[in-house]
C-alpha cells in the first residue's frame, strides 16, 4: 500500500498552505480499492525553480512528487544547478521563479538567467516548456522574471506546451490552475491519481494560516531609539497564547494591518464618495465602503492595475505614456513620494463610483517582518524589530501601513491577526559548532537577535561575529544593553559597529568588513557561514562586493575565482541573504 506524501514541517509554506498541499497530495496518491503500482510510462521531466523566500522552491518540490505518482519522471532542481543539465537534451521543462526586487531574478537563479541571456546558450527546437511566475500585483514588475523566462525560451525556439502562470501573493489557485494545464498538455499517461480538480475539492482541516490569521495580543511596544534620533525603531513583543503555532529563527511573521483612518477619510473626499455605500470586499461579501478601504484594499501605493483603468477613465495622454514599456523609469520617477490619493487630486476626471473604484484596487496584504526572537528565549512569544515609517512628500504626511498601525493604533493586549511563514532559504547552521558572521545595520539586526538568542539557548559551540551600523551611537545602537551582556558573555564573540554619521566621512558595515578583510576570510575559509539582513537596493550590494573583495585579495583568489568561490558558498547554503 503506499504512503501519501507529506510535506515536512521544514517546507516553505504557511501551514495552511502545508496543509493544502498535503491534502491534494494525499488525494493525488490515494490508493484505488484493486491498485498496481504505476510504473513510469511518461517522458522524464525537468523542472527548474528559482526562489527567494521558498514558495517557487517548494511547489517545484510537490509538483515534483505529482508527477512521478502520475507515472512521469521528473527531476527538480535549483537554478543554480542549470550547469549540471544540458539543455539540448531535455525533452520537457518546467520553470518556476519568482521576481525579486525590481523585476531581478532571485539569488538563486542570476547565473541561470546570465547564461540563458547570452549569446553562449544554443538554440533550443527540440525543448518544449512551460513557466509559472510567482510575483505581487502591488509591483509593477509583476511576475517579471517569469515573463522574461517565457519570452527568452520562446525566442529560442523552444515550444511552449502550456500557457505562462502569473501567481499573485495568494498563489494556490492558480499555480494549481497552471499545473491543471501542464498535466493536461503531457498527453494521457497511465496514472492512479485523480485529477487536480478532483483532488483541490479534498477537505483539509483548518489551521492558523494567511487565510485564516490568529488573533494575537500585542503585549509590549518599545521605543529603541534615543529621544533625539531622526529614526523611529520599535520592538514589538506578541503573545501567541493557546494557538499552537511554533516558528524556528530565521522565520517570518506576517502581520495583517489596517490603513490610516485618516487617509480613508481624505480618500472618500477627493472621491466624493459616501463611506456608508455598499461595496464587496475581495472575497464578495458586502461592506461598506469606509470598512473596505480600511481593512480590505491596497490604497496607498498605485498598483499597475490601478493606473491602467486609471489612465483609461481619465483619458489621461500623460499616464498613458508613462505606462509604455520604455517608460519605466520616467514612471518610476513620476510615482516616487506620490500615492493614489495624489493622482486622484491631479486627474479629477475620473468619475469613480463606490464599486467601480474598489474594483481597481489590489487587496490589502500582509506585512511580513524578520522575526527578531528566538522561542527557546521567549516560549510563547514572537518579537518584531520595525522600523516606524512617516516623511512628507509632495506637501503631504505619508505614514507606512503596518510600522504607524502597530506603533500609533494598536494598544497594548489588542489583537494583531498574523501567521508565520517559513524560510527555508535563512536558516542556521545545522551544526551548532559552525561560526557565523552575521552582517545586519539598522532593523536587518532583528533575525540576528533571534539567531544570538538560539545560540545562546543551546550553548551552541560555535563562533558569533556581528556587524551592524546605524547613524549614531548614542541614539541608534539597538538593543546596546543586550549585546553588550552577550559580549560580556562570550555569546558575541566580535562585534563591529559602524555610526555613518558621527565623524566627517561616513562609514558603513561594508567598510568594517574590508577593514577586517584579513581575519574575514580566515573565519569564511575555516568553514563559517555568511549572512545579510536589511536594504537590497545599496547595503546588500556593498557588502556582497566587499565579500568578494575579501575573498580575491586575502584568498588570492581573484575576481573571477572569488565569484566562483562566492557561488560555491551560495550552494553549499553558506551564504544567506534575507534582503528587500
Amino acid at each position: 500500500m503506499s504512503q501519501s506524501p507529506i510535506l515536512p514541517e521544514s517546507a516553505p509554506f504557511t501551514p495552511e498552505q502545508r496543509t493544502w498541499l498535503n491534502g491534494y497530495l494525499a488525494a493525488l496518491y490515494a490508493t484505488p480499492a484493486t491498485p498496481e503500482a504505476v510504473a513510469p510510462s511518461g517522458p522524464p521531466i525537468t523542472i527548474f525553480w528559482g526562489s527567494q523566500s521558498g514558495n517557487a522552491e517548494g511547489l517545484a518540490e510537490a509538483f515534483g512528487e505529482q508527477l512521478q505518482g502520475r507515472g512521469f519522471k521528473p527531476s527538480v532542481l535549483s537554478m543554480e544547478d542549470f550547469s549540471s543539465v544540458d539543455l539540448t537534451s531535455l525533452e520537457h521543462l518546467l520553470v518556476i521563479s519568482s521576481t525579486w526586487g525590481e523585476g531581478d531574478p532571485p539569488d538563486n537563479a542570476v547565473e541561470f538567467w546570465e547564461y540563458l541571456s547570452s549569446d553562449e546558450v544554443p538554440q533550443l527546437p527540440n525543448l518544449k516548456f512551460s513557466v509559472l511566475g510567482l510575483g505581487d500585483t502591488n509591483y509593477l514588475d509583476f511576475c517579471a522574471m517569469g515573463k522574461l523566462f517565457d519570452a527568452r525560451l520562446e525566442a529560442l525556439g523552444a515550444n511552449r506546451f502550456a500557457q505562462r502562470g502569473d501567481c499573485d501573493v495568494d498563489f494556490e489557485e492558480s499555480a494549481e490552475a497552471w499545473f491543471s494545464g501542464v498535466l493536461a498538455n503531457l498527453g494521457n499517461v497511465e496514472t492512479a491519481s485523480p485529477t487536480p480538480t478532483e483532488a483541490g475539492n479534498v477537505a483539509v482541516a483548518e489551521s492558523w494560516s494567511k487565510n485564516q490569521p490568529f488573533p494575537a495580543r500585542l503585549t509590549r511596544n518599545l521605543a529603541l531609539n534615543g529621544p533625539a534620533s531622526a529614526r523611529d525603531t520599535r520592538h514589538f513583543e506578541i503573545a501567541l497564547g493557546d494557538s499552537g503555532l511554533e516558528y524556528e529563527v530565521g522565520d517570518v511573521l506576517g502581520v495583517f494591518a489596517k490603513n490610516c483612518p485618516e487617509l480613508v477619510q481624505d480618500l472618500l473626499a477627493v472621491l466624493g464618495l459616501d463611506g456608508d455605500d455598499e461595496v464587496p470586499d475581495p472575497d464578495g461579501n458586502s461592506v461598506s465602503l469606509r470598512l473596505a478601504l480600511q481593512d480590505h484594499y491596497s490604497i496607498t501605493t498605485p498598483a499597475r492595475k490601478f493606473l491602467t483603468a486609471f489612465a483609461t477613465r481619465t483619458k489621461s495622454d500623460k499616464l498613458a505614456g508613462l505606462l509604455q514599456p520604455e517608460a519605466k523609469q520616467e514612471l518610476a520617477d513620476y510615482l516616487w513620494g506620490r500615492e493614489m490619493i495624489d493622482l486622484l487630486q491631479e486627474f479629477p476626471d475620473h468619475g469613480f463610483t463606490a464599486s467601480e473604484f474598489v474594483a481597481v484596487l489590489g487587496k490589502l496584504t500582509p506585512r511580513l517582518y524578520s522575526i527578531a526572537s528566538s522561542p527557546k528565549a521567549h516560549p510563547g512569544e514572537v518579537h518584531l524589530t520595525v522600523a516606524r515609517v512617516a516623511y512628507e512628500s509632495h506637501g503631504r504626511a505619508r505614514k507606512g501601513v503596518a510600522s504607524t498601525w502597530l506603533s500609533d493604533r494598536v494598544a497594548p493586549e489588542d489583537e494583531v491577526p498574523v501567521f508565520f511563514q517559513v524560510a527555508k532559504h535563512f536558516k542556521l547552521p545545522s551544526d551548532p559548532a559552525t561560526d557565523v558572521i552575521m552582517v545586519g545595520p539598522g532593523t536587518g539586526i532583528a533575525p540576528f537577535r533571534a539567531f544570538l538568542e538560539e545560540r545562546q539557548a543551546i550553548d551552541a559551540p560555535g563562533k558569533n561575529w556581528l556587524f551592524f551600523g546605524n547613524p549614531h551611537r548614542e541614539t541608534d545602537f539597538l538593543y546596546e544593553d543586550q549585546l553588550s551582556e552577550m559580549s560580556k558573555e562570550g555569546v558575541l564573540n566580535r562585534l563591529d559597529t559602524a555610526w555613518s554619521r558621527d565623524q566627517a566621512e561616513k562609514i558603513y558595515v561594508q567598510d568594517l568588513m574590508q577593514q577586517n578583510a584579513a581575519l574575514l576570510w580566515e573565519w569564511i575559509e575555516g568553514g563559517a557561514h555568511f549572512y545579510v539582513c536589511g536594504d537590497a537596493k545599496r547595503m546588500a550590494k556593498d557588502v556582497d562586493a566587499a565579500l568578494h573583495a575579501a575573498i580575491a585579495v586575502q584568498g588570492g583568489h581573484g575576481e573571477e575565482g572569488a565569484a566562483e568561490y562566492v557561488s560555491r558558498m551560495k550552494k553549499e547554503k553558506r551564504y544567506q541573504r534575507d534582503v528587500y
